[in-house]
């Protein structure tokens, strides 16, 4: 009977070690290999002759290829802030009527597109989580919880998060919650691009994004993440 104890007490100790292990933390970069997705809408009254829609996606994925870090083009539409985020065929989809594009400058330096072909039929947008004022719509007052699914587990989520004004931020800091478990809120400077992260070795395919500070308003770039297969 005292056999017995000693074997339970020794596996219960070693499940709650596993788990600890595995409880989700904050992070300040992330590793590799990551995929780390960039927004872009192809202004199709502006592509050249002798160039068609395909061959303008290309052209700037191969310039984007070189880029350190390498960026992964997510080709969203210019359709005032009203379709889901979709990048990679459903490798990132963040949800309907969470988050949607934002073409207004921030801090975060957009990529610099190299050739007057690019520069003429790209648009470079970004990632807020509120409907910006646009062709007359009134926007958000506030900041909305965003939800991001992932097609396959990953192990790590990041983001460069631009947070507003220097003297006036939107937010002060942001807070994920994966697997049910919530991470301390990630403090932000305003005025400047911050990057905010998390890792799980347990893996996630589901995380909510959390804003704190007066409008909870925010805008990002370059949202990357690294399949659990790969860490």
């Amino acid at each position: 009977m005292k056999l017995l104890t000693k074997l339970t007490l020794v596996l219960g100790c070693t499940g709650l070690s596993i788990y600890a292990q595995a409880a989700p933390k904050a992070i300040t970069a992330m590793a590799s290999p990551a995929t780390t997705y960039s927004f872009f809408t192809v202004n199709t009254s502006k592509i050249p002759n002798g160039s068609t829609f395909a061959s303008i996606q290309a052209s700037l994925q191969a310039q984007l290829d070189l880029n350190s870090p390498k960026l992964t083009a997510c080709w969203v539409t210019g359709d005032a802030n009203r379709t889901a985020i979709n990048c990679g065929n459903g490798a990132m989809q963040l949800e309907t009527n969470e988050a949607y594009t934002y073409n207004i400058g921030t801090s975060i330096a957009p990529y610099p597109l190299p050739t007057k072909e690019l520069k003429a039929a790209i648009l470079e947008s970004q990632v807020s989580n509120f409907i910006s004022s646009v062709l007359g719509t009134a926007g958000d007052l506030t900041g909305r919880v965003v939800n991001i699914h992932f097609k396959q587990r990953v192990a790590q989520f990041g983001m460069i998060v631009d947070s507003g004004q220097a003297n006036a931020p939107s937010i002060t800091g942001l807070q994920f919650v994966i697997n049910h478990q919530t991470v301390p809120v990630q403090s932000l400077t305003g005025g400047a691009p911050n990057f905010v992260g998390i890792e799980d070795k347990a893996g996630f395919t589901d995380l909510t994004i959390i804003a704190s500070g007066s409008s909870r308003a925010w805008v990002a770039d370059q949202l990357a993440f690294v399949p659990l297969s790969a860490f």
